[in-house]
């Protein structure tokens, strides 16, 4: 089980990075299109699976009186990956095909993800369930300060997340998310690892 959750967290963040990386680029201008857009929905349609198995793998790890926080946590994880994935494998699967065919207004309204579309505000409520699940995940571990201030902090932008719906400028600090994110998941897996001390 140890290694399990060390692996699932681990990889976990390295998929946050993964999505970050050519995040920062596109905005950049390093990469073009349909590069930036491949290289970002696919490690984020990765990360859905791997969060929640992290979460599961953290849920199982949890001392029992405190085990209703981790399984809140797995169940907000468990939203965050339904709403998230829908929107990247739309994206891989069928607007770049189409963009890249000529054919991209047959599928425009399901584009994502900019201000106002319709996959950008499940990807938006997605990620708010994400943010949420680690800021309840964080009492189920006691005494690991560090790991709990990091999910406490990425749990505290959810409302910069949510919020860009009516204020996409929020964007800028929702963009937090590409550190305490990847914090919170290296420090997860460190505790993890040492899943019968906790």
């Amino acid at each position: 089980m140890a290694r399990f959750g060390t692996w699932m967290a681990g990889a976990s963040a390295g998929a946050a990075i993964a999505y970050g990386v050519p995040q920062l680029m596109q905005v950049a201008g390093v990469l073009t299109d349909p590069w930036d857009r491949i290289l970002i929905f696919a490690p984020s349609l990765a990360l859905a699976p791997l969060f929640v198995l992290a979460m599961a793998a953290a849920h199982t790890a949890t001392p029992g009186e405190r085990q209703v926080w981790s399984l809140s946590a797995l169940a907000l994880s468990i939203l965050y990956a339904a709403d998230v994935s829908q929107v990247y494998v739309v994206q891989l699967g069928s607007i770049i095909p189409h963009d890249l065919a000529g054919t991209g207004a047959v599928v425009g309204l399901a584009a994502c993800c900019t201000p106002g579309m319709p996959a950008t505000a499940v990807d938006l409520l997605g990620y708010t369930y994400m943010s949420l699940a680690t800021l309840l995940l964080a009492p189920a571990f006691p005494g690991r300060r560090w790991l709990q201030i990091s999910l406490v902090a990425n749990g505290l932008l959810a409302p910069a997340l949510i919020g860009q719906l009516a204020w996409p400028d929020l964007i800028y600090v929702g963009a937090l998310w590409l550190l305490t994110f990847p914090a919170a998941m290296i420090l997860l897996a460190r505790a993890l690892k040492h899943a019968r001390q906790i």
